[in-house]
C-alpha cells in the first residue's frame, strides 16, 4: 500500500485530494458566514458559494477516482507525446497571453477578470488535449 492513500472496498483514496475539497468547503462556508465576496461570482451568488461548490466537485472528483481503478501502462512513446504537447500548449499559451495583452492596448476589455481566467484555463486544456491526440497520431 502506497504512504499517500488509503486502500478502501474500491481502490486507493488519495487524501490530499480529499482534504483540498473539504478545506475548500470550509473556507467557503466561512466565506459566506462573514459576508466576504459577497457580490455574484461566475454565475453563483457569492464567491463563498462558488468555493464550497468547487470542494464538492473535487470530493466527488476523488470518489470516482478510487471507485473506478485502472491499471494502466504508459510506454515511452506517451510520455514522449505528452511532453511535445505540454510544450505546444505552453507556446500556445504565451501566444495567446501577448494577443490579450496587445487587444487590451487597442480596446478596454469589458470581460470581468475571473471570466477571462476561466476562458484562459478552458483554452489551456483544449489546446493541451487537441495538440496531444495530433501528435499521437503522428509518432
Amino acid at each position: 500500500m502506497k504512504k499517500d492513500s488509503v486502500e478502501g472496498k474500491f481502490g486507493a483514496v488519495n487524501p490530499v485530494k480529499c482534504a483540498f475539497g473539504v478545506l475548500f468547503v470550509i473556507f467557503g462556508i466561512l466565506l459566506d458566514y462573514f459576508g466576504i465576496g459577497v457580490k455574484e461570482f461566475a454565475g453563483f451568488g457569492s464567491l463563498g458559494t462558488w468555493l464550497v461548490y468547487i470542494g464538492f466537485v473535487s470530493i466527488a472528483i476523488a470518489a470516482l477516482q478510487a471507485f473506478v481503478k485502472k491499471n494502466r501502462v504508459v510506454d515511452e512513446r506517451q510520455e514522449f507525446v505528452a511532453s511535445k504537447a505540454m510544450r505546444v500548449t505552453f507556446l500556445l499559451v504565451v501566444i495567446a497571453a501577448f494577443v490579450v495583452m496587445v487587444l487590451d492596448g487597442l480596446y478596454a476589455m469589458t470581460i470581468p477578470v475571473h471570466m477571462l481566467m476561466s476562458y484562459f484555463v478552458c483554452f489551456m486544456v483544449l489546446a493541451y488535449f487537441i495538440s496531444y491526440h495530433i501528435l499521437l497520431a503522428r509518432y
